[in-house]
């Protein structure tokens, strides 16, 4: 089923591009974006493709939702031709080591964008201080679809605090898959004890709940710190500041992971190294965009990443003098 939907999207939006080609009658090149499901993803990725079909000739870009893995995946296959994708992820997953266990060899580095801390909150009426309690409490934990990018993340901090998904159960708890676009609402409807969100410092999603029904988020201490960066390569840990939240009255440590786009090898090196030089330049076009936006910037195109970069890509970076 899956195939066959990104197939018919394929016929659909192939033919928006023929409308739109040039007068000459050479068709266009059509660029889909994987955009992710919910946060910033399709924020970022409609503006992409505004840069993109402003600035690089013959090109027509669009967005199309889905789990980010299964993104990267429809990148390997053909079926979409770029995605918004966590630097770790990419890389967990170019090895066959995602949920789908369906090997990425061909995805390739575009350019890294903006950081993302990773939150573990709990209602503020809950009596546990840290994800460890998990282990002796039956409570209903949300850890995302196996699919999805929050899957390996959440994993990553339970296992920083030597918790497994099956602990979780065997102490009469309950683990809640549900997509992330229905988390904040199950959060405050109290179907859900402890949750998971990814977001810059100032998140929406954190603020509605700030709001209602408020929260307790819980700090990981050093040892889970060093343990969730070995869990999760490139990550790091940074304190949340007070100050954003009423419900966070203290700086928190949390885990901090970077996005990034990706393209296939099957993308031309003209067209990557096109888009590329569309997308550092208009950089500050993302800025303003959402909290943590201003972070995208050349000097950090290439960092956190653990994939192959772009051809393309990298002699745009070369040519600028951000790249040797």
């Amino acid at each position: 089923m899956f195939r066959r939907r990104a197939a018919l999207f394929a016929v659909a939006t192939f033919g928006a591009a023929m409308i739109g080609a040039p007068a000459t009658g050479q068709a266009q090149q059509f660029v889909r974006i994987g955009s992710g499901l919910a946060g910033t993803y399709p924020v970022f990725a409609a503006k992409m493709a505004e840069i993109i079909n402003r600035e690089v000739q013959g090109t027509r870009a669009s967005t199309m939702p889905g789990p980010t893995e299964q993104n990267l995946v429809r990148v390997q296959r053909g079926e979409a031709e770029m995605v918004l994708s966590y630097t770790f992820q990419s890389y967990d997953v170019a090895q066959g080591r995602g949920e789908l266990r369906v090997p990425t060899p061909d995805v390739r580095h575009i350019m890294s964008t903006y950081g993302a801390y990773h939150w573990a909150i709990v209602r503020k009426d809950l009596d546990i201080r840290s994800l460890a309690d998990l282990k002796t409490r039956g409570l209903r934990v949300w850890l995302g679809p196996r699919a999805s990018v929050f899957w390996p993340m959440n994993i990553a901090a339970l296992g920083a605090h030597g918790v497994s998904p099956e602990d979780i159960s065997r102490a009469g708890g309950v683990v809640n898959s549900a997509g992330y676009q229905n988390l904040t609402q199950m959060f405050q409807d109290g179907q859900i004890d402890v949750a998971f969100f990814s977001g810059p410092a100032s998140y929406s999603l954190l603020l509605q709940l700030d709001r209602s029904p408020g929260f307790r988020m819980l700090p990981f201490d050093e040892a889970a710190g060093h343990r969730y960066q070995e869990l999760l390569p490139g990550a790091g840990i940074q304190a949340m500041p007070t100050g954003i939240y009423q419900s966070v009255t203290q700086p928190t440590p949390s885990p901090y992971v970077f996005n990034h786009i990706v393209a296939s090898t099957r993308m031309s090196d003209d067209l990557a190294y096109r888009i590329t030089k569309a997308l550092v330049e208009k950089h500050r076009e993302f800025h303003g965009l959402f909290p943590g936006a201003d972070e995208v910037s050349p000097q950090r195109a290439l960092a956190f990443n653990r994939i192959p970069v772009h051809p393309g890509a990298m002699r745009y970076y070369r040519e600028a003098g951000l790249a040797r």
